[in-house]
């Protein structure tokens, strides 16, 4: 999910007229705090604080190497696919959404070939996926806020709604200036194999006028939610608040395990928390009985288990069998694993921005 996708396609006046919203939560509030707001990502960045390091031979070392282990299959591997199950399942995608996603995978297919036989392409490929990582990843942070304000019906006005939304934009034009002006964060000695090159310097004052305007962002959400408290007596969401808090704590990182926990325990989690329950939704709405509360009712049901299977199934697939196959046959280890990533990426960030389209009513049905 990206700046199109459910983020500022919520942006245009969705929010503008309250509807009834009989559940609070994306799917319930144990749930949504662990894996929609981030709250395992900071359970497991607290054990690993603590010394609890995967890798090491003691009993918590090893659990928690399991759940990284499966928490990568399960959730980093499998939200890539989710997006292909909405593209092409999904009534709500119209047929010119499926064309253009099969054209965009073609031009990166053809794109990739040439980056498989090129370690500076391979790189270049890999370092503009790393930028517009930070991008995906912010923008999917506001539509999820702007869900939950939505879900509760906590109206924003135009100039809430611009705060928020140059909160968290002024946040990502700061971590990518950051990326192209300090070394530290640009360059990375080890990226699936590849050393990523450090393209820069850029001059300072970019990045420290972004510092600035994000300080003065901070303010005015401060200001804007104890305004609207002494105003309305509402309180300011509180997952989106943490999920503000821990979006920008996972890009303001460098690329270190604190990040690699945030990429699957909070950004593919968060994901595929609202992908599975726009699926859930839209196969119950077929049947005739919408889900108007928790969705744990949900997760043995035949259609559930399928969803999960077809995920975890393709996400495998794609991840370890296509790279390792291209491995035996002799393609350099560490291009094709970073020019699938990638590809991979790519096709899934732009073809979030195809897909959710909040104006449409019945997206927004099925994710509020």
């Amino acid at each position: 999910m990206q700046t199109s996708n459910i983020d500022s396609n919520l942006s245009a006046g969705a929010q503008t007229v309250p509807e009834p919203t009989p559940h609070p939560w994306i799917l319930s509030p144990i749930l949504d705090y662990l894996f929609c707001c981030g709250g395992m990502m900071w359970i497991l960045a607290g054990i690993e604080q603590l010394g609890v390091k995967p890798g090491e031979q003691t009993y918590p070392s090893i659990i928690l190497g399991g759940v990284l282990f499966w928490g990568s299959l399960l959730l980093s591997e499998a939200h890539g696919p989710a997006t292909l199950v909405r593209v092409f399942k999904s009534k709500t995608t119209p047929m010119t959404v499926r064309v253009a996603v099969i054209a965009w995978a073609m031009a990166l297919i053809i794109f990739s070939l040439y980056a498989l036989q090129s370690e500076p392409l391979a790189q270049l490929f890999t370092k503009i996926t790393l930028v517009w990582l930070v991008q995906h990843y912010i923008a999917q942070t506001f539509g999820v806020v702007l869900i939950y304000c939505m879900k509760r019906n906590f109206v924003l006005s135009k100039i809430e709604r611009a705060v928020v939304q140059w909160l968290l934009r002024s946040l990502m034009f700061f971590v990518i200036l950051r990326m192209f002006t300090v070394p530290a964060y640009g360059h990375l000695k080890n990226f699936l194999g590849m050393e990523i090159p450090f393209y820069g310097p850029l001059p300072f004052w970019p990045m420290y006028t972004a510092a600035f305007v994000l300080t003065l962002c901070c303010l005015a959400f401060v200001f804007l939610i104890v305004a609207r408290y002494l105003r309305t007596k509402q309180i300011f969401p509180l997952p989106a608040l943490v999920t503000i808090f821990s979006v920008a704590a996972l890009t303001l990182s460098q690329r270190d395990a604190f990040f690699l926990l945030g990429v699957t325990f909070y950004h593919a989690s968060q994901y595929l928390a609202v992908t599975y329950s726009y699926f859930l939704k839209e196969e119950a709405q077929k049947e005739g009985r919408p889900i108007t509360g928790s969705h744990l009712k949900e997760f043995l049901q035949g259609r559930s288990l399928g969803y999960i299977v077809v995920l975890v199934a393709a996400g495998f697939m794609l991840s370890i069998g296509l790279p390792q196959g291209m491995i035996r046959n002799g393609v350099t280890e560490n291009i094709c694993l970073c020019v699938l990533y990638s590809m991979s990426n790519c096709h899934h960030f732009l073809t979030d921005a195809f897909v959710w389209r909040i104006r449409k009513k019945e997206v927004r049905e099925l994710l509020v």
